[in-house]
């Protein structure tokens, strides 16, 4: 290359400069953890022995909806205050098809946001574990999921319209 481009006049091979790659990741999961949850309970059973368990107080809202084919899946929410962590507890099930297709043995998904402690999300999975209905509860690497990243952003306008900010008529069941 240095006899090539010594063809130029003004050509000093000192100053040969190599270009460098840039990579820029962006940690869509940064502030959340999932746990996958086995059971055969109903979601109102299952969010009850939750809320038992962790001291929660899980409230059933408006079930989710991540595209427009109709498929409805149950959400309950939890939030801690302003400075605290929030909690999401989503159905897989629908009678047309599951939410996350790759996760064919789970029934349920308890989302954690902003909760930074691994000590305390280590320790609701065991508590989870004693729960009489509950067959296992699993950490999921969130990265390994397709298009997560997506139904993670529904999952927060779903709160926004639901919980945050809801509307006349769009107020939050209580649990039955």
């Amino acid at each position: 290359m240095i006899q090539y481009c010594a063809q130029f006049s003004n050509f000093d091979p000192y100053y040969l400069v190599v270009a460098k790659k840039l990579k820029f990741e962006i940690d869509y999961f940064e502030d959340y953890a999932m746990l996958s949850i086995a059971s055969q309970l109903k979601d109102y059973r299952l969010a009850y022995f939750i809320n038992e368990k962790l001291g929660l107080e899980l409230q059933k809202y408006d079930d989710f909806q991540l595209s427009q084919d109709g498929n409805t899946y149950s959400w309950y929410c939890y939030s801690e205050g302003e400075n605290g962590s929030t909690f999401y507890l989503l159905g897989n099930h629908h009678p047309d098809g599951k939410l996350l297709p790759a996760q064919k043995g789970i029934d349920y998904f308890l989302f954690t946001k902003e909760l930074f402690d691994e000590h305390r999300l280590n320790e609701i999975a065991s508590n989870l574990r004693t729960v009489t209905g509950i067959q296992g509860v699993f950490l999921v690497n969130m990265n390994s999921i397709k298009n997560l990243d997506l139904m993670i952003e529904h999952l927060e306008l779903h709160e926004l319209e639901k919980v945050t900010r809801p509307g006349k008529e769009e107020s939050g069941i209580k649990p039955r």
